[in-house]
């Protein structure tokens, strides 16, 4: 993680990367970048309390082995990811019953159909959707797949987050 006072937004900004997540009130932004990796923000608006991740994997293939995670960064993989930004939420106040998401991210950034690379963006995709899903979190804004990556940044004071997809192209929107 690391701050720094962006000159463009003349606000600071937190930059968060895979198996990182942050929460906060505000007023500070908060960014990631993303490929196949998927960013999930959570937002409580009655308690004006919002929260990002940015994983890599949807699951951990050792999950279930004694010496699972033993020294890694579980927040890489989407469960741990999602769970520990809705403990810290919950600690700083937050109510998961209030809580809406955005997704984004999953992208196939070599653009090479069939492959194991768009396969993990996939998978990330459909991890995040059913376990938003059957955590009874609705998902009000998504941007998802296809294949460039993506620039998010968050601003947890109004829960709208800027999106600039990074190709040719570069288009920009917001969810």
């Amino acid at each position: 993680m690391v701050k720094y006072l962006d000159n463009h937004f003349k606000r600071e900004v937190v930059t968060i990367y895979p198996g990182e997540f942050y929460v906060s009130k505000g007023p500070e932004f908060v960014s990631t970048i993303l490929g196949s990796c998927v960013a999930i923000v959570l937002f409580d608006e009655e308690n004006k309390i919002g929260g990002i991740n940015h994983f890599m994997l949807a699951k951990d293939k050792f999950a279930d082995s004694e010496a699972d995670l033993n020294g890694a960064l579980k927040t890489k993989y989407g469960k741990y990811a999602i769970d520990e930004l809705i403990k810290e939420m919950e600690f700083q106040g937050a109510k998961k019953f209030n809580f809406q998401a955005k997704i984004f991210g999953g992208s196939n950034v070599f653009n090479i159909p069939d492959s194991n690379l768009d396969m993990v963006g996939n998978e990330n995709i459909r991890f995040a959707k059913e376990y938003l899903a059957k955590l009874n979190i609705p998902i009000i804004a998504e941007d998802l797949g296809g294949v460039p990556s993506r620039k998010v940044v968050f601003d947890p004071a109004t829960f709208k987050v800027l999106v600039k997809k990074i190709n040719k192209q570069n288009d920009d929107s917001e969810c």
